[in-house]
């Protein structure tokens, strides 16, 4: 049975759990932002060695869950020597899944980018990593913004999956509050508001940047 008692008078409980989750989704997509990107360059123009490494982490991250690569991170790395403390083993976990996703972004973004202007480039006398930085990567910059929020959205939401390692997130202190008050609806619905309250305007924000880049 809903009671919003229950909800506003653990509010400031809940609300530390969710400045939890956004430290961690900020700190997992910068890092993952920046991981994306390099994997993405170097599978598009690392050679033919260096592009099959790309590939095979790209394909064996996104056919692995996010789940389990946070519990191996947390409990299987200590076993060889690994041992990383909570947050950084969620933020490094996080942002290893979603690099891989936003690898795919980016060189989705890049070859997007019409041919005629790398050609323009190089007749210019561009080298390609001239080209790259100056002609091709500026353009892929916007173009990426509204998938990368899209991503940022989605990465809020997969936060939550650190509640299995009893990190305090915003999941996980909304099942505190049920295991207190023997009424786990009301603190999961709570959570379920502050989760829409953080992620529908970045969605709103993807959506606007998608009609600017069109």
């Amino acid at each position: 049975m809903l009671k919003w008692s229950i909800i506003f008078d653990n509010l400031p409980f809940l609300l530390a759990g969710a400045w939890t989750t956004l430290s961690l989704t900020v700190v997992s997509m910068i890092f993952a932002t920046v991981a994306g990107l390099l994997v993405g360059l170097m599978n598009m123009f690392g050679g033919r060695v260096i592009g099959a490494i790309t590939r095979v982490y790209i394909e064996a991250v996104r056919g692995t869950p996010a789940l389990l690569l946070i519990l191996i991170v947390y409990y299987a790395l200590p076993r060889i020597g690994l041992n990383l403390p909570m947050f950084p083993a969620a933020a490094v976990s996080l942002a290893v899944c979603y690099a891989a996703y936003i690898a795919e972004v980016f060189r989705s973004a890049v070859e997007s980018i019409p041919k005629g202007q790398s050609e323009a480039a190089f007749s210019l006398g561009m080298n390609q990593a001239q080209a790259l930085r100056h002609v091709i990567l500026p353009q892929t910059f916007r173009r990426v913004l509204p998938p990368l929020a899209n991503e940022f959205a989605a990465l809020i939401k997969d936060t939550s999956l650190v509640a299995f390692i009893s990190m305090e997130d915003l999941l996980f202190k909304a099942k505190i509050i049920g295991a207190r008050t023997y009424n786990v609806f009301s603190p999961y619905i709570g959570a379920a508001i502050i989760y829409l309250i953080m992620t529908t305007p970045v969605m709103q924000w993807s959506r606007n940047l998608e009609k600017k880049v069109e």
